[in-house]
């Protein structure tokens, strides 16, 4: 008995003097989440050419970590005798940054690194037929930079200027890789809890 209460004396001592583990998460004192629906303008110079697609990520501070995925971008180039036709799109990794975020307007920064796939398809106007298909697999990457209105605590509308670099795909056609990369716009509406004092009480 007198050594049971010795060892629970010594294991007592010893977590007074213990210090606690520092973990990735343990500076963090803001956490939220959030799910977003995106708009995507490209091709400014040319056409412009509209896509919509959907996101979500975890807010860690002034950081989030997510996913997203964009529609299908179709490009055509028509002429008398036979019709081409590219469909794209991609989904993957999201992380952004926010800084000063609790400033109603605030930067915003943000890079997707996602896969994705092209689809080309050669027809014969005369015969309605295809003459040739190919598929690509494509590793996109789009940084952007722009400003973060915080509208509500629950609502913030994000406006960036961005860059679509793709990787990967082989010409065809009238296609080429450059086609794909393209200066753009892109209007991000975040819906959800951004770890402000609203959430955290404090």
């Amino acid at each position: 008995m007198k050594n049971a209460i010795v060892i629970c004396f010594l294991l007592a001592a010893m977590s007074a003097f213990a210090q606690k583990d520092e973990t990735m998460f343990s500076d963090v004192n803001r956490i939220g989440g959030w799910g977003a629906p995106i708009f995507e303008y490209t091709n400014l110079d040319k056409d412009v050419n509209v896509v919509t697609g959907g996101g979500g990520a975890l807010v860690l501070n002034d950081f989030y970590l997510g996913g997203y995925g964009m529609g299908t971008a179709t490009y055509t180039t028509d002429n008398t005798l036979t019709d081409e036709s590219l469909k794209f799109k991609h989904g993957g990794f999201w992380i952004g940054f926010t800084p000063i975020q609790h400033r109603v307007v605030h930067p915003y920064a943000s890079v997707k690194l996602r896969w994705g796939k092209a689809n080309y398809k050669l027809y014969d106007n005369l015969t309605n037929s295809e003459l040739e298909s190919q598929r690509s697999n494509l590793f996109v990457t789009t940084p952007e930079a722009g400003l973060e209105v915080n509208v509500f605590s629950f609502f913030r509308i994000a406006a960036t200027a961005s860059y679509r670099w793709v990787n990967g795909f082989d010409p065809v056609g009238g296609f080429k890789e450059d086609d794909l990369s393209s200066f753009g716009a892109t209007l991000t509406l975040r819906f959800g809890g951004f770890g402000d004092d609203d959430w955290n009480d404090n």
